[in-house]
């Protein structure tokens, strides 16, 4: 199944399955449902791509005559999330993109009061699957839930070669729980090559939370105490890396985001492991030329603040021996589910399950919530016997 589909199939079973199960927002009740906010979003108003497919644009690709990216569709650049982000020439990894600046284009979920009157907005690619809820249109704030309030924030960093919108119901479910949450669109296919995509990405996630949290729409609706970031695939290690991972080949070198307070990952890349390494044939010694936290992970011991993984018993790209090994060499109070039967891609259930963890897991972090705290604890087993994913790894205090 293609990434675009699996994502509609994804949307309407969960659309169907799991609305009922709402409960109040930072309730430390296990639910896998959405919250009870609506929710909205900034303003992606885009023209129908010409000369070649959207996905495309929304991945990004490398051409020699130019690359293309998701900006070039854009319709009003100043109605919309857009930063351009330097890459610095000493930064590792950089590569051919040392010294360049890039755009990256982002998009804010928010809670929003069910009163919004403001038409969800269909991203003109070529299926139509892609809906963006209560979009603003140029020339419109945001309409808050609660004016008053600060909300922890949420920014998300997706799997290589994915784009925002195909995590957009993921991101959804947390928004609908009382998080304002921002995507980034990292246009991987964009840059000539892994080591340079994975630079890239730490300084877009860096530069986003730089403009959102200082943007005249989000300053004073974000508490920026309270700021977590969770990744998918490549993601993880996005996140791992701001979060204070660093490389064991260059000592003393941090890349640390101090903002981040908590990380999460769905089947986290964290460089390669043992596992992976020994399933590519690598030899014993052998050196992978771009960012990585060792064989061992030794270089995650400086990762203190609390993360949680969720893995998939099959997943071969990333194996669920590293992932458990990754979070062991993690400093601070780690957490992994492994959800039995799955591969690199969940189905709807395993989805269900890991939203449910996620939003437990930051309503204990970012919003101090005991009783939440207390479904992470040893014993609490919250998912059910039933449950796809078994825990493999939790502090014994938390």
């Amino acid at each position: 199944m293609t990434p675009t589909a699996h994502c509609r199939r994804r949307q309407l079973l969960a659309g169907m399955l799991l609305a009922p199960l709402a409960r109040a927002a930072g309730a430390a009740t296990w639910t896998t449902g959405f919250g009870p906010y609506a929710v909205a979003s900034s303003c992606m108003q885009a023209e129908a791509a010409t000369g070649a497919p959207t996905e495309h644009y929304l991945i990004g690709r490398w051409q020699p005559q130019g690359s293309l990216y998701l900006d070039q569709l854009i319709t009003d650049r100043q109605a919309t999330l857009v930063v351009d982000v330097k890459v610095p020439e000493d930064w590792p990894g950089a590569g051919r993109l040392a010294g360049r600046s890039l755009p990256v284009v982002l998009t804010v979920l928010y809670p929003t009061p069910s009163t919004n009157p403001r038409p969800d907005y269909t991203f003109p690619e070529e299926h139509g699957w892609y809906r963006l809820p209560h979009m603003q249109r140029p020339g419109e704030v945001p309409l808050f839930a609660d004016e008053k309030a600060r909300y922890p924030l949420v920014i998300h960093s997706g799997g290589q070669n994915t784009h925002g919108l195909w995590h957009l119901w993921k991101l959804q479910h947390l928004a609908s729980h009382g998080y304002v949450v921002v995507d980034v669109y990292h246009g991987d296919g964009r840059t000539p090559g892994f080591g340079e995509s994975v630079a890239l990405r730490t300084l877009a996630v860096r530069a986003a939370l730089d403009h959102v949290l200082a943007h005249p729409h989000y300053a004073d609706h974000v508490d920026a105490s309270r700021i977590g970031a969770t990744g998918s695939s490549a993601g993880g290690l996005t996140v791992l890396t701001l979060m204070g991972g660093s490389n064991p080949a260059r000592p003393g070198r941090s890349l640390a985001d101090e903002r981040i307070k908590a990380g999460f990952g769905t089947v986290p890349f964290a460089g390669f492991g043992r596992a992976a390494a020994q399933a590519m044939g690598l030899p014993p010694g052998a050196t992978l030329d771009f960012w990585n936290f060792g064989f061992d992970f030794a270089g995650l011991s400086s990762v203190e603040r609390p993360w949680f993984a969720v893995s998939g018993e099959l997943d071969r790209n990333v194996p669920a021996a590293d992932v458990l090994a990754a979070a062991r060499a993690v400093g601070g109070p780690a957490w992994v589910v492994e959800m039995k039967g799955q591969t690199h891609g969940f189905d709807e259930a395993a989805n269900a399950e890991t939203n449910g963890w996620e939003a437990v897991f930051f309503n204990a972090h970012l919003r101090g919530d005991a009783a939440a705290r207390a479904l992470l604890r040893p014993g609490a087993n919250p998912a059910g016997p039933q449950a796809l994913g078994r825990m493999r790894l939790q502090p014994a205090e938390s």
